[in-house]
């Protein structure tokens, strides 16, 4: 009965505890620079360095130690002074294990009695024990929050200075010394004569603190460290030791905390005692809403979203490069691989509703499909390389990318070897600017070429296309943290779930920019309200959720149109890519594009022509290059050149360039026809 007492009484004791633990307030953040207190223990590896024959006064035979080592640890108490918010000053007390083991192998010629000679080998060794107890200052600086490197001296008094030597016969297996009747000689043990009395040695190490308690007050903190002594083992001999610590800490970082506030004096009696003060509400609050923006970059109050759906006809160009890393000639993940099984399922059709740069990385995919439809294809694969630094020269590495791709081709696709070339060389035929960083990358890569056009034609797709207007939904966000914002998440969605998720690390960006006329696979496909939200969570782990906002959508289908006979309209678009450098004439590729474009231009029809280039070279360079590239494909087309614009590098770029592929495909030329239904 007392026992089960005693429990309830502990029971009651820690839910008071955690309840004052977690009803705390705290004066700073918990990155906040603060005065530390702890202990560690470290095991580290003592490599003794020597150029000695023996010690002083005592007898030996060994030619000359050189090296050793053993394994000590390291263990003590730490205090911690803040001097900045990146910069502290620390001073550890502490009792460190050098000892170590110094080895000599000599070798020899022994005799037995009767003459008969053989090579042998004496092992010298010296067996050192060495600990020293004292204090180490160290200045530390923090890369990060949680990441910090120091540097420091360790001033420590030797306690232990013993040392034990021998020498023994290894080889051969019998025979003794001479005059001793046994296989070890020279065995001698005592105090190391003439021992540094001090141990100074300078010290760089590096620690990282993991949080063990949800108030950010103790540590984990796991930490190496490299010390190389400035005094030798004895006076008289040149005998020093570098230590490798490695190990852990216990850290108490205690916080400041805000004093709550004193209870208000009862009231006299007979009236009624006030209520108490309601908590303060977390110093975290946020607001989100939604803006139209046009095709014109103009910004306006959106009240309605509206989606309309067009019969239409796309043509994407297949890139035929393979880019690599650095130095590699791994395919890099991004390229998509199948297995047999997943081979057997491929289709052009499962790319249809891809964007542009996810279709390319399917490339060797639609190359080892399309060979296997066309027998009388056969391919060159020529591998090239920047030309530069590791890659300098190295045709072995422009064959092994080669070999990279056909091995995918011949080991998944099962294409004949005998229709695979291979070719090698250092730079491209084409290359990109070879003193340019894009550049640089851009010509890490193989190249496919085919000797039907079959292999790379451009990807056809007859569907439905959405248009959205607005284009762009612009989200503008004001986030105020106290405890600053660890992480944030907007999310999109109707009734059937998330539409678009957007989401990062610290602090909301303050315009979140949504480009429906980029995203087909994202447009609103109900007509229904779409629904948005912010979240945020901060720095203390509190969390603040926007109330679920409504944006109106209609949708305008092709059967609705039909149905009420409206207007419609067909669209066609067309991309042209790999104009040669700096070139704004036509390839043979793009002209095939070209001309299969300008048999769909009926006498109604409304062209517009755009060109665009990637973020390397000059801007005002690269606007009158489009500009001349959309004249060129206007020229073939019969277009007057009202219909064409050049827009060079405009911000927002047409796809990722910090890849070299979504650069070459914003070296292009987009055509789009409009042609209305009658």
């Amino acid at each position: 009965m007392q026992i089960t007492k005693l429990h309830s009484f502990i029971f009651i004791i820690l839910i008071l505890f955690n309840q004052q633990l977690f009803s705390q307030k705290y004066a700073d953040k918990p990155t906040d620079a603060r005065t530390n207190y702890g202990i560690f223990a470290n095991v580290g590896l003592n490599l003794h360095s020597a150029s000695f024959k023996g010690l002083s006064g005592i007898p030996s035979c060994c030619p000359r130690y050189e090296t050793g080592n053993g394994l000590g640890y390291n263990i003590g108490t730490f205090i911690s002074f803040p001097l900045s918010q990146d910069f502290e000053l620390s001073f550890r007390v502490f009792y460190n294990d050098l000892s170590g083991k110094l080895t000599k192998i000599e070798p020899t010629y022994v005799s037995d009695l009767n003459g008969n000679g053989t090579q042998g080998e004496f092992e010298h060794s010296l067996n050192a024990t060495i600990s020293s107890v004292g204090l180490s200052p160290l200045l530390s600086f923090r890369l990060t929050d949680e990441f910090a490197i120091s540097a420091g001296i360790r001033a420590g008094y030797i306690l232990q200075k013993a040392y034990s030597q021998k020498e023994t016969i290894i080889k051969p297996s019998w025979g003794t010394f001479e005059g001793t009747n046994s296989r070890t000689r020279n065995e001698r043990s005592g105090t190391i004569p003439d021992a540094s009395a001090l141990d100074i040695s300078g010290v760089l190490g590096a620690s990282y603190n993991l949080p063990i308690s949800q108030n950010y007050e103790w540590y984990l903190v796991p930490e190496a460290y490299l010390s190389y002594s400035f005094l030798p083992v004895a006076n008289d001999l040149s005998w020093n030791i570098i230590t490798i610590n490695g190990g852990i800490a216990l850290k108490y970082s205690p916080r400041a905390i805000i004093p709550p506030k004193p209870l208000a004096p009862p009231p006299a009696l007979p009236p009624l005692p006030s209520l108490p003060v309601p908590p303060q509400e977390p110093a975290l609050a946020a607001t989100i809403v939604a803006k139209a923006v046009d095709e014109n970059g103009r910004e306006s109050d959106v009240t309605i979203l509206k989606v309309e759906e067009f019969l239409g006809m796309r043509m994407h160009p297949i890139l035929n490069y393979i880019f690599f890393d650095e130095n590699s000639s791994i395919i890099p993940d991004r390229y998509i691989k199948l297995n047999n099984e997943q081979k057997n399922q491929f289709s052009d059709k499962l790319l249809y509703n891809l964007p542009t740069l996810d279709i390319y990385y399917n490339v060797l995919n639609i190359v080892g499909k399309r060979m296997s439809q066309y027998p009388q294809a056969e391919i060159t694969i020529t591998g090239c390389n920047s030309d530069e630094n590791k890659e300098k020269g190295n045709i072995q590495l422009s064959n092994q990318r080669a070999n990279a791709v056909k091995n995918y081709l011949v080991n998944v696709w099962k294409i004949p070897e005998s229709r695979i070339k291979i070719a090698n060389r250092n730079l491209p035929s084409t290359p990109s600017t070879p003193t340019d960083p894009d550049g640089i990358v851009e010509n890490r890569r193989a190249e496919i070429t085919s000797n039907i056009p079959q292999i790379f034609e451009p990807l056809i797709i007859r569907d439905t296309i959405r248009e959205s207007n607005p284009p762009i939904i612009r989200f503008k966000s004001n986030v105020k943290a106290e405890a600053g914002s660890e992480k944030w998440e907007l999310t999109v969605s109707q009734s059937k779930g998330p539409i678009k998720i957007f989401k990062g690390i610290g602090q909301p960006p303050s315009v979140i920019e949504w480009d429906l006329a980029k995203e087909q696979e994202n447009i609103p496909r109900f007509d229904e309200p779409l629904l948005y939200k912010l979240e945020v969570i901060d720095k203390d782990n509190k969390r603040w959720a926007s109330n679920v906002q409504q944006l109106p959508v209609e949708q305008m289908t092709i059967e609705k149109k039909m149905n009420e006979m409206l207007a419609d309209k067909e669209f066609d678009r067309f991309s042209l890519i790999l104009f040669d450098f700096n070139k704004f004439d036509l390839n043979e590729a793009n002209l095939r594009i070209a001309e299969f474009a300008k048999k769909r231009i009926k006498k109604n029809s409304t062209v517009s022509i755009k060109g665009y280039t990637d973020r390397m070279g000059d801007e005002n360079h690269n606007l009158q290059l489009s500009l001349k590239r959309a004249q060129s494909t206007a020229k073939i087309l019969g277009v007057d050149f009202k219909y064409v614009i050049g827009l060079g590098e405009t911000l927002p770029l047409l796809y990722n360039n910090d890849v070299p592929e979504g650069r070459f495909y914003c070296r292009t030329v987009n055509i789009e026809i409009v042609t209305p239904i009658q």
